[in-house]
């Protein structure tokens, strides 16, 4: 699976940022911008994630999770999505945010929440509250449970022939369209009929859903079927967006980009759907919508850590992302505004490049 970058600019900063926080300098490094909302990212809680997670680089353990929120406690005035789209955001804001809604939000995440009297905000997927798999965790639970049987039924897509299947995944997202992944679905359920094309045990249901709102969390919109938004054609686009089956369980007016991949097209749909804020992943986004809240994801146990990644390294990353994008405005001809190209400007930012490409993806597998 693809994993967020870790090159030596970053391990420079995360080692600067540790040593901060062993000085007892968290505190000073925190108030030097007391009016920047952080946005914190997570998918699955967990101690002992099943066949349809494990392996994708998305959970952290109960522990470490009770760990966060201590220190969110103790740093930050942790707030609701609904506080942000009031506009109510006090210094030092903080929002805790969860992708794809699986049950261990509401099984682990949301009484270690609870009982800190800690808001948050899920992102749905409409597939996933309908009771149907997620092409993501079909595939993963495919190739963990029947990696022999997987292999057989995939010989048959070329394409896939040289790619190892710890990056199986990944190679999926980046690289097929809506309907090229539903055919390959369907192909692996009709060849090995053990795979379960059902949610049950994965994702919250509708119940768990409305029972998790008297716990204080939030829902938000995370498109219809999980698939990246830089694959689809307008009319698959359009389908993706259209939350009218979720509406009832959706109680803010927010939306997720899936694996935050994003296009003009679809900023200027989600803009046009009236959404209040619109999740991203990583740094700088904004400068593509004044909706965008950067998120950030972080699976270390250790405070310091936690601190580092952000306060220290996201901050500075999207610093150097934002001069690349300047000196891309200067050497460059004008943006293409129906460009649908995908860059990570991550990478580019980490490696020193420069990009005149207005999408852009977290590195982040679901």
């Amino acid at each position: 699976m693809s994993t967020k970058p870790d090159n030596t600019i970053r391990r420079w900063l995360r080692n600067i940022g540790v040593i901060m926080f062993r000085l007892g300098l968290a505190r000073v490094v925190i108030g030097l911008s007391p009016r920047s909302l952080r946005a914190m990212l997570y998918h699955d809680v967990d101690d002992n994630p099943g066949s349809a997670t494990d392996g994708l680089n998305i959970t952290v353990n109960c522990t470490t999770f009770a760990t966060h929120l201590e220190y969110f406690k103790r740093y930050y005035k942790v707030i609701s999505m609904s506080d942000v789209a009031k506009g109510d955001i006090p210094h030092r804001g903080l929002v805790i945010t969860f992708d794809d809604g699986y049950l261990s939000v509401g099984e682990h995440a949301t009484p270690l929440l609870h009982e800190r009297n800690l808001p948050a905000c899920v992102y749905l997927i409409g597939r996933a509250v309908n009771g149907r798999m997620v092409w993501v965790n079909l595939l993963n639970n495919a190739l963990r449970v029947f990696p022999d049987e997987t292999s057989e039924a995939l010989a048959e897509y070329e394409e896939l022939t040289d790619v190892p299947l710890a990056d199986l995944v990944h190679h999926v997202q980046i690289n097929f369209t809506p309907p090229k992944i539903e055919a390959l679905c369907d192909h692996l359920l009709q060849q090995i009929p053990g795979i379960s094309a059902t949610t049950e045990g994965v994702f919250a249901t509708p119940d768990n859903i409305r029972h998790m709102q008297t716990q204080g969390i939030e829902f938000g919109f995370h498109t219809q079927d999980h698939y990246n938004l830089k694959n689809c054609t307008p009319a698959e686009l359009s389908q993706q967006l259209d939350d009218s089956d979720v509406q009832a369980l959706t109680n803010t007016n927010t939306f997720a980009y899936p694996f935050g991949y994003f296009t003009d097209s679809a900023v200027a749909s989600l803009t046009e759907q009236g959404y209040e804020r619109i999740m991203t992943v990583g740094n700088n986004n904004r400068r593509y919508s004044a909706l965008h809240l950067d998120r950030t994801e972080v699976f270390s146990a250790d405070p310091a850590v936690l601190f580092a990644e952000l306060e220290v390294v996201e901050p500075i990353i999207g610093s150097l992302r934002k001069l690349a994008s300047l000196f891309a405005t200067k050497e460059t001809s004008p943006v293409n505004e129906n460009s649908t190209d995908a860059h990570s400007d991550d990478e580019a930012a980490d490696s020193g490049q420069t990009s005149s490409s207005t999408t852009i993806h977290e590195d982040r597998a679901a």
